[in-house]
């Protein structure tokens, strides 16, 4: 959580060990890490000295921070779509909204894919911005963020028109 703070995310959905995300090739600078929720910094938590390790790439940590949740649902599978940006919840506009969008979006929260996608609000109106609009995803990419859009906070929409999915 602690790392996904400082990056600006909410918290975190998942550690990640053993070089998920690939090997690094610089210096080591943390290892031993001992973080509490309430630190604010990564470097900030208990650690061995600062460059002092006894480890190797092949044990690079990584994260995975939530960007994405639902909102407005019975179950926590379905609800309206809100992504996280600039420090804050914003909504998705139903605008070309299809199953594809909808999968990525479940994916991406852990689901195996969706079961279908809801338009004109069907789970309620959100408030605040509305980050994306005309979202078009293949289906391959692994973040909502990833879609074709017409960029962040350009839209034709209200809040009438917000996206929403049923995961399974």
């Amino acid at each position: 959580n602690v790392v996904c703070k400082q990056l600006g995310y909410p918290n975190a959905l998942a550690y990640k060990h053993a070089a998920s995300f690939g090997q690094g090739s610089d210096q080591i600078w943390l290892d031993n890490v001992q973080c509490s929720g309430s630190k604010k910094r990564v470097h900030s938590c208990s650690a061995s000295s600062w460059g002092t390790n006894d480890c190797s790439h092949e044990e690079d940590a990584g994260v995975v921070c939530q960007s994405v949740r639902l909102v407005g649902g019975t179950y926590d599978s379905e609800g309206r779509v809100e992504i996280f940006q600039n420090g804050q919840w914003g909504t998705v506009c139903d605008d070309f909204w299809s199953i594809s969008d909808a999968h990525v979006v479940c994916r991406e929260m852990g689901f195996s894919g969706a079961l279908s996608y809801k338009t004109s609000a069907f789970y309620g109106a959100g408030s605040g911005p509305i980050w994306m609009d005309n979202v078009y995803c293949t289906g391959s990419e692994g973040r909502l963020r990833d879609c074709h859009n017409n960029g962040w906070n350009y839209h034709n929409c209200g809040h009438g028109d917000d996206a929403g999915v049923v995961c399974r």
